[in-house]
């Protein structure tokens, strides 16, 4: 019976607490005190160029637009492992950390080194990295 009844009162007391978090939403009148979404953003001068338009529909500042048809979508699929031929081996003395565990082991690419420079690979290193010879 006295948990009944303390529980009872815990409700109460919870019923009647009204939080504040801040500013009140509406207005005496019942009219909202919040500003529109977008009121505050400036909007850069952009231009969008041929086959896109401009669209505003329900957003701040527009974006480009142009359907499928017009535009296809980019729907690349993966490649066949190197196909490149830019995969590379993984440095001598690389930690085990760099093939397993796990699905998505660390890929090796073959770096771009600038002029003079060429791959080396730093102690504990996975990949090598361009150097200063």
């Amino acid at each position: 019976m006295k948990s009944a009844c303390i529980v009872a009162l815990c409700v109460a007391a919870v019923q009647g607490i009204k939080l504040k978090d801040g500013p009140e939403m509406k207005d005496s009148f019942g009219k909202s005190t919040l500003e529109p979404p977008c009121s505050k953003i400036e909007c850069g001068e952009y231009e969008c160029p041929i086959p896109f338009e401009l669209k505003v529909d329900n957003t701040c500042c527009g974006y480009c637009y142009a359907p499928d048809h017009v535009v296809p979508a980019d729907r690349h699929v993966a490649t066949a492992y190197n196909s490149t031929g830019y995969v590379t081996e993984y440095c001598d003395g690389a930690p085990k950390t760099c093939s397993s565990p796990g699905t998505n082991p660390v890929r090796c690419f073959k770096p771009a080194c600038r002029e003079g420079d060429k791959p080396n690979c730093a102690p504990g290193a996975c990949c090598a990295e361009c150097a200063a010879r």
